[in-house]
């Protein structure tokens, strides 16, 4: 395939993006059109596998791709975007951790990798040039990108999340249009359950190194692949720790009824309903290969309500807020799109990234002064209204008060 550099619009840019996963690494490039109505398009991409123990080949193969298709022009691609698990550094004014793996991470032999250095080197042009780069959670981005899209169908809203099921379990937060940081990044997938009634099942072995709560009774450790894998070797009695992909294959062979999926869409709803108490969220939306079941996302809605038990008003259709992804599969790379997009929009025209957010909430702006305005044309149409009919009223008592 020849490099698409040769052959680069005048008016586009090119955008690498990779969205890393404990499964897979999956890159992509994308032309963005000067035309901002239009979205990016993805013009070529592949995907590398992670799950082994050598992270350096999985780099090496996503660097190898974005050098083949790097453009011609001497000055690399536009900007990079990377959504990746985590926990990963994020924060650009700590250059020590910033595109690192932290230590704290489950995945133990992607502890503490520098993922960063190897995929901007290979995106970076022959000129020098700064490369824009934006580096989020895989589950931050995607959130961002499920919340930009909420936004084109509802102007009011201000907050969305993305929980991705896989190998763990992320929780992506925007609030008031941005992605949560803090003191990291959001982790909720840590976040403690009640568990269903009866269940014997200690935990998944990857928590109990470093995780919280040792991994016990908590969102990962009961819906992640390698706790439900964990559960089923162990009622199987075969074993009590998924040591690799082959393991996790057992899940494969299971019916969507199995009662392993009722225990992860309970871990699930218990998530759900902590997002919606605790945050107020609008728009909660799952992903991940989990998620594919028949039937699992209507049961997390079921018994999120039973757990919420009256408390909070509810639409009678929750899918309106507890959804999977538009972008299906495609959720991880979607938001690796939109940090892409943002960083080379904000090194272009500064300020101008954040009016993505922000367009919408011009018009929405619009729209309540023009309610404003209304309501103070009927105010004073009604108050003008009134005071006729009192006059009115008033006129015609003392007219007959006088003729008696």
């Amino acid at each position: 395939m020849a490099s698409l550099g040769s052959t680069a619009e005048t008016d586009s840019a090119l955008l690498a993006v990779v969205e890393g996963g404990g499964t897979s690494f999956r890159v992509a490039i994308c032309r963005l059109s000067k035309d901002s109505s239009r979205p990016p398009e993805i013009v070529a991409r592949d995907e590398f596998d992670s799950s082994h123990k050598e992270p350096k080949q999985t780099l090496e193969q996503c660097a190898a791709f974005f050098e083949k298709h790097k453009p011609l022009n001497r000055t690399g691609y536009a900007a990079l975007g990377i959504a990746t698990f985590g926990p990963v550094g994020i924060n650009e004014s700590q250059p020590e951790s910033y595109g690192r793996i932290l230590p704290s991470s489950p995945k133990a032999v992607w502890r503490n990798v520098d993922f960063l250095t190897p995929l901007k080197n290979a995106c970076q042009g022959a000129k020098g040039e700064p490369l824009p780069v934006l580096v989020e959670t895989d589950v931050n981005a995607p959130a961002l990108a499920e919340y930009l899209s909420a936004k084109k169908e509802n102007g009011s809203i201000s907050s969305a999340s993305y929980i991705t099921v896989g190998t763990g379990v992320g929780v992506g937060l925007v609030i008031n249009g941005k992605t949560v940081h803090g003191r990291m990044h959001p982790e909720g997938g840590h976040v403690p359950v009640q568990a269903l009634e009866g269940d014997s099942f200690t935990g998944y072995s990857w928590g109990t190194d470093s995780s919280p709560f040792h991994g016990k009774q908590t969102v990962e450790g009961i819906a992640s692949t390698v706790a439900l894998t964990e559960r089923i070797l162990q009622r199987n009695q075969s074993s009590t720790k998924a040591n690799s992909a082959q393991d996790r294959s057992v899940l494969a062979n299971l019916k969507d009824d199995d009662q392993a999926f009722d225990h992860a869409a309970n871990a699930l709803a218990n998530l759900c309903a902590t997002l919606l108490l605790m945050l107020s969220m609008e728009k909660i939306v799952l992903g991940g290969g989990l998620m594919n079941r028949k039937g699992l996302i209507e049961k997390i809605r079921k018994r999120t309500v039973e757990l919420l038990n009256g408390y909070l008003p509810l639409p009678s259709d929750m899918s309106s807020i507890i959804t999977t992804s538009a972008h299906g599969n495609d959720a991880g790379l979607q938001g690796a799109i939109v940090l892409a997009q943002h960083a080379f929009l904000s090194q272009q025209q500064p300020g101008e990234a954040q009016k993505i957010v922000e367009n919408t909430e011009v018009v929405e702006k619009k729209e309540r002064k023009m309610k404003q305005e209304a309501f103070n044309v009927g105010l004073w149409h009604g108050f003008i209204v009134g005071a006729i009919s009192i006059a009115a009223v008033y006129q015609y008592f003392i007219g007959r008060s006088r003729r008696k």
